[in-house]
């Protein structure tokens, strides 16, 4: 689009220039009579002319250097102006004028007008009368008028200079070529317009005011507008613009000040896609910046764009690009892709995104496929924010992938609780987070909600962490689930298991596969709860237990644990079938209130050298009190004292044992003395 609004200003500036070949004749050369001198000349003289004095017909001049044509200067006839008969004309005017300008190299340039002036004293020249320029590829300049100021080297078209090829026209309301520095200048306002056909969709192209340097091949624009066909425009301050060595397409366009422009929705590559079915209406995408640079392609395609500013901007309905440098990239018309660097920063409804370097990818319907951050990324969606190394999203998922990178793994942390890993996943759709490999967690209570953390181990009005090898965070369902090698723990109470799933919403924590259970008591003096007593340190111990599965519910604060169940709590060990444990309901105590253990339960208390086999055993670690039920449970002390019933109630840490007969039953004790 932009290639052939160039090509067009500049085949203009080349078509004044050639004007200015048309009035540098030598001028001192006067034209030689010829045998018509006695006809009546026809063509008016201009004012102070004198009388006409001489006419020629067929006038043919041709000026060479070395050899070489420089330039031909053809008539159909010249009538000279003087004083009177036999002296000197001062002006020759001639009509319907060809000149013909020869390059060093390359074909020759023809020039046309109705008329053509000179004045020997002046040594001015002026040509008018449908003044027109016309080249090989049927380019078309044309003015009505144009005067060679030659003391000063200055071609002055002070009318309007028109310029057409193909669909497209150009306008300036005069312009100035000066000689010596080879500089074209072009008053404005510069107009272009077109139907886009042939003109790079260009269709209207104004400027205040323009020059081009033919030496380098260089157009400039002062407050240049632009407008395609389908709906892309551009404007800034002052436009640059570098020719190619053919002249049929730009090479880079610069543009600083107020760099400002749209990306339509419909450029022709979205067109065909739209039509074949590969998309919608398309995005519409804005920038801005203080200064641009667009290269081009072989064929004069833009091939990418870059903006710097403080910021740069490229955005469109639903995202929000900032940058000191945004590069974007082209393919037969259409936008593929941007990248910024520099304090960047995405912005979206639902996710803000800041980074070194960042990159969005466009799909062929001209929506934003993928975003990649890299380089302290930071991003904030959902309510939570990310940090990482990495960043990766999928537009069409609506999914951020964080990495991590060396020393900084990636993090997102929502009201005070943390989730860090090599790699995580925020799924906005899902409203999800997963995060894999080395995953830590910290998962706090929401203080200005009055939250509690769903957890089996600690106080759940404190933070409690979390480590596995992935780990799951589901707003929508209320679930945390670690998953591999998962632990939970807070002081020295933890869960450890292959699995572990917090649920909020149902106020329950599951563990699954090699479930080990850690709770050790509040470190708090005694209370009621102990008697008064001092505690011993197996008060001070904390309970174990190993299982297959555990599901804890914070309704009763109970635990129950299935699948060959291991209890122990310093010299005391218990198996069984399956096992409830009871916290206290107060939250900020710790530790085990009670523990049922059934099925084939077995007991052994080292500190006391007892052992204990029963149905069914509940333990009472606070206040060192143990129940059995069987038929019969039994008490086996290291010395072979047995006592066996129904009930054996052991209290006072070990030192005392109650027995409770069956009903209708009776009880046996079995005391062995040294001698037995």
């Amino acid at each position: 689009m932009k290639r052939r609004r160039l090509e067009l200003a500049v085949l203009a500036c080349g078509a004044i220039f050639l004007l200015v070949l048309a009035f540098s004749f030598h001028p001192g050369r006067r034209p030689a009579a010829s045998k018509s001198r006695d006809r009546s000349p026809r063509l008016p003289g201009p004012d102070s002319a004198g009388q006409p004095t001489t006419l020629l017909d067929g006038f043919d001049f041709t000026e060479t250097v070395a050899g070489k044509p420089l330039l031909r200067i053809k008539a159909d006839r010249t009538v000279g102006y003087g004083p009177g008969a036999g002296v000197p004309p001062n002006l020759y005017t001639g009509e319907k004028v060809t000149l013909t300008a020869y390059p060093d190299d390359g074909a020759p340039v023809t020039v046309y007008s109705d008329r053509a002036d000179y004045d020997e004293r002046s040594r001015e020249s002026k040509m008018t009368g449908n003044v027109r320029w016309i080249d090989s590829d049927g380019s078309l300049a044309e003015t009505a008028e144009a005067r060679f100021h030659p003391s000063s080297r200055i071609l002055e078209a002070p009318g309007k200079v028109h310029f057409t090829r193909g669909t497209m026209d150009l306008t300036a309301r005069s312009s100035r070529y000066d000689l010596k520095d080879r500089v074209v200048r072009f008053e404005g306002p510069i107009e272009g317009a077109g139907s886009g056909e042939e003109s790079g969709e260009v269709s209207h192209l104004t400027a205040r005011q323009g020059l081009f340097r033919r030496d380098e091949s260089v157009l400039e624009l002062e407050f240049a507008e632009a407008q395609s066909t389908t709906g892309d425009r551009f404007a800034s301050d002052h436009l640059v613009l570098k020719l190619s060595s053919e002249r049929k397409h730009p090479e880079w366009a610069r543009a600083t000040g107020n760099v400002r422009g749209i990306i339509s929705a419909q450029s022709p590559a979205l067109r065909s896609a739209v039509k074949g079915g590969g998309g919608g209406g398309g995005v519409e995408r804005q920038y801005s910046g203080e200064e641009s640079l667009l290269s081009f392609d072989g064929d004069g395609k833009a091939r990418s764009v870059t903006l710097t500013g403080s910021p740069a901007l490229l955005w469109e309905a639903q995202r929000r690009l900032t940058a000191r440098q945004i590069d974007i990239s082209f393919s037969n018309g259409r936008a593929t892709s941007a990248r910024a660097t520099g304090a960047v920063r995405i912005e979206a409804p639902d996710s803000r995104a800041e980074s070194d370097v960042g990159t969005l990818g466009f799909g062929k319907d001209g929506a934003t496929e993928n975003a990649a951050l890299e380089g302290n990324v930071r991003v904030e969606s959902s309510g939570r924010t990310a940090q990482a190394a990495r960043a990766a999203e999928v537009e069409s998922r609506g999914i951020w992938v964080l990495s991590s990178g060396p020393g900084l793994p990636a993090r997102v942390e929502s009201a005070g609780s943390r989730i860090t890993a090599e790699r995580i996943e925020i799924d906005r759709p899902l409203h999800q987070i997963r995060a894999e490999g080395k995953a830590r967690s910290v998962f706090s209570p929401d203080a200005q909600k009055g939250d509690r953390t769903v957890t089996f181990v600690g106080d759940p009005k404190r933070p409690v962490y979390g480590q596995a090898e992935k780990i799951s965070l589901d707003d929508a369902q209320h679930l945390a689930i670690l998953s591999g090698g998962a632990a939970l723990w807070q002081d020295t109470s933890s869960l450890f298991a292959d699995d572990i799933t917090l649920s909020d919403a149902q106020k329950t924590v599951t563990a699954v596969h090699n479930v080990r259970a850690v709770m050790s008591p509040s470190k708090e003096p005694p209370g009621p709860r102990d008697g008064g007593r001092a505690p011993t340190a197996q008060d001070k111990a904390a309970s174990v237990i190993l299982a297959k599965r555990m599901v804890y519910g914070e309704a009763d604060r109970s635990a129950r644990f299935e699948g060959g169940v291991k209890m122990t709590r310093g010299g005391w060990h218990a198996t069984g079938g399956e096992s409830t444990a009871w916290l206290p309901k107060d939250v900020s105590v710790t530790g085990v209130e009670c523990v049922e253990i059934s099925g084939d339960v077995h007991m052994v208390d080292r500190t006391a050298g007892r052992s204990a086999t029963a149905e069914k055993a509940l333990d009472y670690p606070r206040q060192g009190k143990t129940t059995l039920w069987g038929s019969p449970a039994r008490v086996v002390e290291a010395k072979g004292n047995q006592v066996a019933g129904a009930i054996l109630t052991i209290t006072d840490r070990g030192r005392s044992v109650e027995i409770t007969a069956p009903e209708g039953g009776k009880t046996e004790t079995i005391h062995r003395t040294e001698k037995d």
